[in-house]
């Protein structure tokens, strides 16, 4: 059932036919909205199964892409709070029925009755000379007087559930029965699809409340420099645009996001898209800002005119390091040296819980022929080229963190994580060997 609903998604993220973290995390919400629809059972634990399958198969067929263990953790997460909250419920259920049917059960003193107040028993009294001084001690329900029943304590009820006294019944319901207040299983799908359906919001809703942030951060006047093309990015300048005037120095970075150097070499490639950066600045523009393209080799020079740096991300690691797009590690060191503060914006979904010991293995490379231009093509068969994707920045080149909640310091990352994901949902599935 599951394993043929996400085949074509499994070929798409290893064709690289998805790609970027918000397309990726769509997708995989998506699909999982899918499973969940489809999984017929009131066991909470097939919900779980389910999910976890699919999302292994998703990350295996593109590790690089933490977008997409972020949104599986969040599923996992959701269906885990249902169940503690159905457990809770559950057990708040069970001590009430306890409570009442204790409450509700035959006088525990066969000296006490009913029909005697209180004050007749009390010491001065005529009845208090003919009754005992002390009374009998609660017996536990394996044992009891001969010929009467046993007596039930509200504490061998507690600590032993399950105990019934002999010709008594149980107050907890047997095995097998249905539970107080149990949740079926059509509401849990229910809570669950309406759940996935809020996470595919926000991913819909974050660039938006990242931008209404934009207006604490850029001041009348400044020289903001910003690298490659983020739609995260674009969407901030122009919230920022709507009340302040400012000057953007855009930083292009070849081989993959350019425009001045093919213009410069007059390596003009009709066949290769390159219209990624002319449709980054065409909105700014528009609305008014002045923006100033450089090449990647011209930013030390320009750093010292800037008053900030204003970054997009790919994903942010649980140490405060950064998978960002190639070059962004120059542009960061570059910053640090100056003294210019960076500001990177980030959605919650690209704030993974995985530590990068193996830096490298996050990143990803590319075509190598955009190395070169067309005529430079024959040179491929003599010379080895790489064409990195994603640079990886270390922890402490970020001085603040803007998310859809609002600013961070790099700190405070790791408890936006910890509110994000549940901590058995860290590891989502065993590596071999054993290992987690």
């Amino acid at each position: 059932m599951s394993r043929a609903m996400d085949l074509t998604t499994d070929r798409l993220l290893k064709r690289r036919q998805i790609r970027e973290s918000r397309p990726c995390a769509i997708a995989t919400a998506c699909l999982l909205r899918r499973v969940v629809a489809s999984t017929r059972s009131s066991d909470p634990q097939k919900f779980m199964q389910q999910v976890q399958e699919v999302g292994q198969r998703l990350t295996v067929a593109q590790p690089k892409e933490l977008a997409v263990g972020n949104i599986v953790r969040r599923v996992m997460g959701l269906i885990r709070d249902e169940q503690d909250e159905t457990r809770g419920e559950t057990e708040f259920s069970l001590l009430s029925e306890i409570t009442s049917t204790v409450l509700r059960s035959p006088k525990l003193d066969p000296d006490l009755s009913p029909s005697k107040s209180l004050p007749n028993g009390m010491p001065g009294t005529p009845d208090a000379k003919s009754r005992s001084p002390t009374r009998p001690p609660l017996l536990s329900s394996h044992a009891g007087y001969a010929g009467t029943p046993p007596v039930t304590s509200m504490f061998s009820i507690l600590n032993h559930p399950t105990m019934t006294g002999s010709g008594a019944s149980s107050p907890l319901p047997r095995s097998g029965t249905a539970t107080p207040n149990a949740q079926p299983a059509g509401d849990l799908r229910a809570e669950l699809i309406e759940g996935i359906g809020e996470i595919i919001d926000e991913l819909d809703q974050a660039e938006e409340q990242i931008a209404n942030y934009a207006l604490e951060h850029i001041h009348p006047n400044e020289v903001i420099l910003t690298y490659s093309s983020s739609n995260t990015v674009q969407k901030f300048l122009l919230k920022a645009a709507s009340k302040r005037k400012f000057t953007v120095i855009h930083a292009e970075a070849f081989p993959n996001d350019h425009q001045t150097h093919a213009l410069v070499t007059g390596n003009i490639d009709p066949e290769r898209d390159d219209l990624t950066t002319e449709s980054f600045q065409k909105p700014l523009t528009v609305a008014g800002i002045t923006v100033i393209l450089i090449p990647d080799a011209a930013i030390f020079t320009v750093m010292s005119h800037v008053n900030k740096v204003i970054l997009g991300t790919h994903a942010v690691l649980a140490n405060g390091a950064l998978m960002a797009f190639a070059g962004t590690k120059l542009v960061a060191k570059t910053a640090k040296a100056h003294g210019v503060p960076v500001i990177v914006l980030s959605e919650t979904y690209k704030l993974s819980p995985q530590y990068p010991h193996d830096p490298d293995a996050f990143v990803e490379f590319g075509d190598p022929t955009k190395m070169f231009g067309r005529k430079d093509r024959d040179l491929l068969d003599m010379v080895t080229s790489e064409n990195p994707i994603f640079d990886f920045v270390e922890p402490g080149n970020v001085d603040l963190f803007v998310t859809n909640l609002g600013g961070h310091a790099p700190g405070y990352l790791y408890r936006i994580i910890r509110d994000q994901y549940r901590e058995e949902d860290l590891e989502l599935y065993e590596k071999p060997g054993g290992e987690m």
